[in-house]
């Protein structure tokens, strides 16, 4: 608004300047002025176009009477040429609102997609990892990858909205048993945990600890680094210089890096095997701290969702919480679709193949009950004509194969949209419409 009226003052000042006998170019070939409020609604939008085109009248009404401009020679207001201005001001500002909300909804659903690739890339390098420890014989460790995982969904479970901060500090649970599972896991001797404050800092303090650790040093040149580039850093790290990398205390810097990009906490080693610091081991520690960071950082957003419906699978009730801001915040719909099966053996055959015909990107919930079983899907960025595309797919499917529709087949069909009540209240609503 600031930059806006001062761009109208000076933009008027040189039009008195320039032609003192006629400031607002009334009898001009072309009305110059104009293009200020029609360069400030193509900017910023119809609000500050509309702004623009009052000060300019202000300028009509006031400025003559303090002398500053001469007199009007016509006693009518010229409401032809003002009005001219405000129209174009509200076509610039018209095209400008339209492209901004297009580009808040392509934002939107571009840091959705980015989260879920990033989630997607450290799941596959856990499955990849996962295969390669089950061909060998790791009778060294007392930790298998698939029980370390197993015990980081645990610790990370226990997180709770109303305990994510404690007196502003952020609350980070089971940080003992992960400093000792990454101990075990990654052959770490000498390590800590320390937590991030409100304020962006890390507490002196830490919140875990292996062995005798030294007190933090924050102006540690491999711990400068490692916050700065928000990444984990070590005694070979390239982009840090050899001198400085010589002087670090610390061979392993790490941030607690959920996908989300925001850090949550900081690990740093100070001592661990020599054959240990290897590019294995260092891929696993960050996957794992990852994985135990997202896992935080789902414990807090999801944590409503999975009080209310317990047996709502953790990966989908984050979603719902991701989707539903997406709702709020850029205007893009997405759907829950719940199919109803009965529990004969047609019906179970059906219920069979809708799984199968689910899509890559769908999350899908089983929910067993005694008379009945449901399959609720979440499709993404999905609104109503979607929906409809996906159950006519689904049916089309069915009626290939076993030759019956929903309707023949008695399959009910419930939907429900997100961003229209609270995610945990719609969940259970479409739950309870399923009638298990």
């Amino acid at each position: 608004m600031l930059e806006s009226l001062t761009l109208c003052a000076l933009a008027f000042a040189f039009s008195r300047w320039a032609a003192p006998a006629d400031p607002f170019g009334l009898h001009q070939e072309f009305p110059w002025l104009w293009l200020v409020p029609a360069l400030l609604s193509m900017r910023y939008g119809t609000a500050i176009g509309i702004t623009a085109v009052t000060a300019f009248v202000m300028f009509w009404l006031v400025l003559p009477r303090f002398g500053l401009v001469p007199m009007p020679t016509a006693s009518e207001f010229p409401k032809g040429f003002f009005l001219g201005g405000l129209i174009l001001a509200l076509i610039c500002g018209q095209f400008s609102d339209l492209w901004t909300a297009r580009t808040r909804r392509l934002r939107a659903v571009n840091a959705y997609l980015d989260e879920r690739l990033s989630t997607l890339t450290k799941n596959h390098f856990l499955l990849r990892l996962s295969h390669e420890r089950l061909e060998q014989d790791l009778l060294a460790k007392p930790l298998t990858l698939r029980e370390t995982l197993a015990r980081l969904r645990i610790l990370t479970a226990s997180s709770h909205p109303s305990a994510a901060l404690k007196a502003g500090v952020p609350v980070l649970p089971g940080t003992q048993e992960l400093i000792q599972l990454l101990g075990q896991s990654c052959q770490l001797e000498i390590c800590a945990l320390y937590g991030l404050a409100a304020d962006g800092i890390y507490l002196p303090e830490p919140v875990a600890q292996l062995g005798a650790i030294s007190p933090l040093d924050l102006n540690d040149p491999l711990l400068r680094y490692c916050i700065a580039e928000g990444k984990l850093a070590h005694v070979q790290t390239e982009e840090v210089a050899p001198v400085e990398r010589s002087a670090s205390r610390y061979l392993i810097c790490a941030p607690l890096m959920p996908s989300t990009g925001e850090s949550i906490g900081l690990l740093v080693v100070e001592k661990l095997p020599f054959f240990a610091l290897n590019d294995d081991a260092l891929q696993l520690l960050s996957v794992l701290i990852g994985y135990y960071a997202d896992g935080v950082r789902l414990g807090q957003i999801a944590a409503r969702v999975l009080e209310a419906v317990p047996t709502c699978p953790p990966d989908l009730a984050l979603d719902i919480v991701r989707l539903h801001r997406i709702r709020i915040e850029a205007g893009i719909e997405s759907s829950l679709v719940a199919l109803v099966f009965a529990t004969d053996e047609m019906s179970l055959d059906l219920f069979a193949q809708v799984k199968r015909l689910k899509r890559g990107v769908d999350l899908a919930w089983e929910l067993n009950g005694t008379s009945h079983s449901a399959l609720i899907t979440l499709l993404p960025l999905a609104g109503t004509a979607a929906v409809d595309g996906y159950v006519l797919r689904i049916e089309a499917a069915l009626q290939n194969q076993f030759g019956a529709g929903f309707l023949a087949s008695n399959v009910t069909i419930h939907t429900a949209r997100l961003g229209y009540v609270e995610p945990s209240t719609m969940l259970i609503n479409l739950v309870r419409r399923c009638a298990l």
